[in-house]
C-alpha cells in the first residue's frame, strides 16, 4: 500500500470526533514522515478528495471523490474485473501490450489499466493524446476470449459504452463520429484506440487492447491547437466522480461484449443512432492505402459491423472500413 493510499484509509475512518486526524498521528499510524504526510495529502487533493486542514488540529475528509483502484472495484460490477492503477504512466495501452508480451492473453483478460496521467498517451496514426491529471480518466481495457474477429465493432462498443456512461454519471447525450470518437456539445470529449495483439504461432488476435480518453472538465493548460477542437463534459472541477465514470464506462462495455450476439446487435444500433455524419458531406483520408487520394461523400448508414456506408459525387456506393473524416457541412448535435 502506498503512502498515499495509507493516509487515505485513515482518514476515511478517522475516530475523533470531529474527523480530523493531526499531522502527527498520521504520521506515526502510517509509519512515515510529517513530510510525506504532506505530499501524500496533497496527491490525494490532486486525485478530487476534499480534504480540510486546520492548524492544531490535522486533516479532515470532507468529500472522498478520490481516484484510485479500490475506489474504481467500488462500482465496478463484473467480479472477474482486475484494475492496475498508475498516478503516472506513458500510455495504459503500452503497459498493456508490454505485460501482454510477457504474460499469456487468457491470463489478462478483463485487466483495466488506469493512470491518472499519461505523458505518452497515444491516438490513431500515432497522433498524441493530451493526458494531464485531474481532469480527465485515462484506461486500457484488455479483452481477450479467444474470439476477436471484429476490431471495429470493438471501437463502436467502447463509443456506446462511453455515451451510456456519460448519460448516466452526468446526464449529458453524447453523439458519435466514426468511428471512434465521442462528442459533446460539438466538442469532442473522448477518444479510443483498439489494437490487436496477435499470437504469432496461430495468426489469431489473441487479445485486444482497447484504450479510452476522456476529458471530464477542460483543461486550462490544454494545447492551442486543442481549444477549438476538444471540450469538457461539465463545466465544473469539483465533483468530477472519477471513479465512477471509470467504473462505468468498463460495466458498459463488458456486458457490451459478454452480452453475445444480440448485446453486440444493440450497440451497433445505438451506436448507428448516435452518429451525426449520416447526412453529411465529408472528406475521407484513407489511412491504408496511402496511394488512393482523398474523396468527398455523403454519409449513407453505418452497417451492422461498424462500416460506413457512403455515396460519391457520380452515385457510387461505397462501404469503408477505415480512414479519417472531416466534415464539411455544419455540425448540429
Amino acid at each position: 500500500m502506498t503512502v498515499k493510499d495509507s493516509v487515505f484509509l485513515v482518514l476515511q475512518n478517522a475516530k475523533t470526533e470531529d474527523g480530523f486526524v493531526s499531522g502527527q498521528e498520521l504520521a506515526e499510524r502510517c509509519k512515515v514522515t510529517r513530510t510525506s504526510v504532506w505530499k501524500a495529502i496533497n496527491a490525494l487533493r490532486k486525485q478530487g478528495a476534499q480534504i480540510e486542514a486546520v492548524t492544531n488540529r490535522g486533516y479532515r475528509l470532507v468529500s472522498n471523490d478520490i481516484y484510485n483502484a479500490s475506489e474504481i472495484l467500488k462500482y465496478v460490477s463484473d467480479k472477474d474485473v482486475k484494475i492496475k492503477f498508475f498516478d503516472v504512466i506513458d500510455s495504459t495501452s503500452t503497459q498493456a501490450k508490454r505485460e501482454l508480451a510477457e504474460k499469456d492473453g487468457k491470463s489478462l483478460h478483463k485487466t483495466v489499466f488506469v493512470a491518472a496521467k499519461q505523458t505518452s498517451g497515444r491516438g490513431r496514426l500515432g497522433r498524441p493524446f493530451y493526458s494531464p491529471e485531474e481532469s480527465g480518466i485515462y484506461l486500457s481495457v484488455v479483452y481477450a476470449n479467444g474470439n476477436i474477429t471484429k476490431p471495429a465493432v470493438i471501437t463502436a462498443s467502447a463509443g456506446v459504452a462511453v455515451s451510456r456512461a456519460l448519460k448516466k454519471i452526468y446526464n449529458v447525450d453524447a453523439k458519435i463520429k466514426w468511428v471512434n470518437d465521442v462528442f459533446v456539445d460539438g466538442k469532442k470529449v473522448c477518444g479510443i484506440l483498439a489494437e490487436g495483439v496477435a499470437n504469432f504461432e496461430t495468426g489469431m488476435i489473441e487479445a485486444a487492447v482497447v484504450g479510452i480518453g476522456i476529458n471530464i472538465t477542460t483543461n486550462k493548460n490544454q494545447p492551442e491547437e486543442l481549444k477549438d477542437i476538444a471540450g469538457g463534459v461539465i463545466s465544473c472541477s469539483k465533483n468530477r466522480r472519477q471513479a465512477e465514470l471509470c467504473a462505468e464506462v468498463i460495466n458498459e462495455f463488458l456486458s457490451i461484449l459478454d452480452g453475445g450476439k444480440e448485446e453486440i446487435k444493440k450497440s451497433m444500433q445505438e451506436y448507428k443512432s448516435r452518429s451525426f455524419l449520416i447526412g453529411k458531406e465529408i472528406e475521407i483520408s484513407p489511412v491504408i492505402n496511402t496511394e488512393d487520394k482523398n474523396f468527398k461523400c455523403v454519409v449513407q448508414d453505418v452497417t451492422e459491423d461498424a462500416k460506413l456506408v457512403v455515396k460519391l459525387k457520380n452515385g457510387e456506393i461505397k462501404i469503408l472500413d477505415s480512414g479519417e473524416v472531416s466534415i464539411h457541412s455544419k455540425i448540429v448535435l
